[in-house]
């Protein structure tokens, strides 16, 4: 099972990246002097009050909070703690096994058995007389993509962005995909992770794709006259699979 907690630093370092990437941008609307839509979803707390910079930039600052609140104790908090033990790093001549066996030595054009070839594959020795493997001639076909279970951290992440959009859109009324989108947005959710889905009883519903680094939860939300109902499910994490595509369990 893959893990999705990043440190503390690898975190910083790429909303850096994106936040100087951005930096200098003028908002087109605010210095055309627009005035905010009246049906503008209104952030609430913390997690909601939008840092300066591009769309992703906010999405990431969204990201590593809600991190935090559901898993503190991040890998680079647990090395701290080794490091404050003040316990030595293993030398390479300690890492030899109970009879200090040493890893053996290979000279010019020598290479470890299982070594992969130039076209990366592993070459294993058969004896003559073995067949070769008959050819299938069956054409395997992709099936239906579907949900895979969170962990109880993804789990912990998804209640915690379920909360802050169902407040958000508390005593709103989504009129349509756009509504729904654009409030979406307000809330630092980038228009690249928001994905249309067939509407529900005539109500607009997305999916919301919030997979990162490894993480695989995405955020079912569907409008209501009143707000908005989300549900979260898990998406494989692999790049080809789109959340869209994903079946739900019944």
């Amino acid at each position: 099972m893959r893990s999705i907690l990043v440190t503390k630093s690898l975190l910083a370092a790429t909303l850096g990246c994106l936040v100087l990437s951005a930096c200098g941008t003028e908002n087109p609307a605010a210095s055309a002097g627009h005035a905010p839509s009246a049906a503008t979803v209104h952030p609430a707390n913390r997690h909601e009050q939008s840092p300066a910079g591009s769309p992703e930039a906010r999405f990431l600052e969204l990201i590593g909070s809600v991190m935090e609140t559901c898993a503190p104790n991040t890998p680079e908090d647990m090395y701290a703690s080794d490091e404050q033990d003040g316990s030595p790093a293993p030398q390479p001549e300690d890492l030899l096994d109970e009879q200090g066996t040493e890893t053996p030595r290979y000279g010019p054009g020598q290479t470890p058995p299982g070594v992969p070839d130039a076209d990366g594959g592993i070459p294993v020795p058969l004896p003559s007389d073995v067949p070769e493997p008959p050819k299938s001639t069956v054409t395997s076909r992709p099936g239906p993509t579907r949900e895979v279970p969170l962990t109880e951290v993804e789990r912990c992440n998804g209640t915690e962005h379920a909360r802050r959009i169902t407040s958000a859109f508390q005593g709103t009324t989504v009129n349509g995909y756009q509504d729904l989108r654009d409030g979406l947005k307000r809330l630092d959710y980038p228009g690249s992770r928001i994905h249309r889905m067939p509407g529900r009883a005539g109500a607009p519903r997305v999916r919301l794709d919030l997979r990162f680094m490894g993480g695989r939860l995405v955020l079912e939300v569907t409008g209501t006259g009143t707000g908005v109902t989300v549900e979260q499910f898990g998406a494989p994490e692999t790049e080809d699979v789109q959340v869209t595509d994903v079946e739900r369990a019944a």
